[in-house]
Order: C-alpha cells, then structure tokens, then sequence
C-alpha cells in the first residue's frame, strides 16, 4: 500500500552543553519504540545541528492525515511519558517548539536509505493563509522539477494552518558529497546550507518575513512500527563517526 502523507508535525528544541551525550542514541531509540508506533507515522526525519550555540535537534514526522499529526502532538505534549516524566518536561529539552502543517507537496528524489544525509528547515511567517489546494496545483509542479534540478534527494513543501500566523514551511534533503562514504566523516552541511532558498520566491508572493532558517544532518531516519514483520529498524546516516546504537 502506498501512503500519501498529507500533514507533518514539526519540534524543534536543544540540549544542554556542546556535545552529543554518548547516552543519547539509546535514549533517543527507547523513545522510537513507543513514539513510531502512533497511528499515522509514515517517516521521521531526526535532525542534528552541533555547533558554537549548542546542540540542536527536534523532528520532522510526516503523517497520513492532519487528524493523525494533531493526535500525535497533543500526545506527545499531554501523555507521552516515560520513567513518570513527560516528553516535554525533561530536563535536556530546552525552548522546545512545534508545529502542525498541512503537506503541499512531498517527494522523494532518491532513496531515503542510501542518499538523504543532510537537510535543511525553512519556516516563514505569511500575510495572506495560503490556500493549500491552489498551491498543490499551480506551484507545486515548477517547485518539485526545480528540487530535482537542483540535485535534492528530497522535498517536503508545507502550510502551517494553526497558530497567530500562517506559515509557509520547506523542508530539503540532499546526499552527502559524492567522494565521502557513510561512516568515513560527517556530511558537509554547506551543500543545503549555501544553497539558494527554493522556497525564497513564494514566501514573497505570500508576503513571507523568514523566522528559521536551519541546516542539520539526518541523524536519524524512522519507519512505522506496527508490530509485523516488515518493520524496518531506524536508520543512522551520519554514525558512523557520530555516536549510533549499541
């Protein structure tokens, strides 16, 4: 069966110090256990920016109806716990912030398996809400043969139709450089980050003002749990050499 995603729910947050915790990738797995078999999950991309600020990461999880996102978020804001601590008030998450969004459109130019390293997340805040469906129609088409031109493995053009203002949200992905293989060195991140915004000309005919503009490496990538025999186990593009599992 081939899912259609149509909604993503968006978090973004930091945590402490300048360094990934060894700790992390086992905790960060635990959480995959409970959190990738909510209705609905198609993927999550798990983003990871270290650098002079700090530690950035959060996720980007695409799901197959806006109801599904919605449920997910107020999940994971209301109920998810572990060891009697709720998600969001663990100590190593700082200024967490989320989003539901409704999907333009969603496509994968190469495999997310062997060839989605890097990505890069785009939010404008808009004067005018987009209409979703004329979007789809008249931009997505140019928007999508542009992303393949520019040698994106993938691109995920959004709409934020919650909050005090209408957003317009890009997510890009791209593959490390061709010379470096996985586990040799991390991904170079000015291959997104240096890269002209295809998301520049439509935030100005919406009236876009950019609030976040960041480039990260895929650290991780999830699939659906739903306890068959064909779940596939995360992915770890960037570890080798960034901490993995054990």
């Amino acid at each position: 069966m081939v899912v259609t995603p149509t909604a993503v729910y968006s978090n973004t947050f930091q945590l402490p110090g300048r360094e990934l915790d060894p700790r992390a990738p086992g905790m960060i797995e635990r959480d995959r256990l409970v959190m990738a078999a909510r209705p609905g999950m198609f993927r999550k991309l798990l983003p990871l920016r270290i650098d002079e600020s700090g530690v950035h990461t959060g996720g980007c999880y695409l799901f197959d109806t806006y109801e599904n996102a919605k449920a997910y978020r107020d999940w994971v804001a209301n109920d998810f716990a572990l060891d009697g601590v709720k998600f969001l008030d663990r100590p190593v998450i700082m200024e967490p912030r989320d989003q539901l969004w409704q999907v333009v459109g969603f496509e994968d130019f190469d495999d997310v398996r062997t060839a989605q390293d890097v990505m890069r997340f785009e939010r404008w805040h808009v004067a005018v809400r987009p209409d979703v469906d004329a979007l789809r129609e008249r931009q997505w088409p140019e928007f999508r043969d542009h992303a393949r031109a520019a040698g994106l493995t993938g691109a995920w053009l959004l709409c934020g139709p919650d909050g005090h203002h209408p957003q317009l949200g890009l997510i890009t992905v791209a593959a490390r450089e061709p010379a470096v293989e996985r586990g040799a060195a991390v991904p170079d991140l000015s291959i997104l980050e240096s890269m002209p915004s295809l998301g520049a000309a439509l935030a100005a005919e919406l009236g876009g003002t950019k609030v976040f503009d960041r480039t990260s490496l895929v650290y991780m990538v999830w699939f659906p749990i739903t306890g068959g025999e064909s779940d596939e186990p995360a992915l770890w593009p960037s570890s080798p050499p960034l901490p993995g599992p054990a």
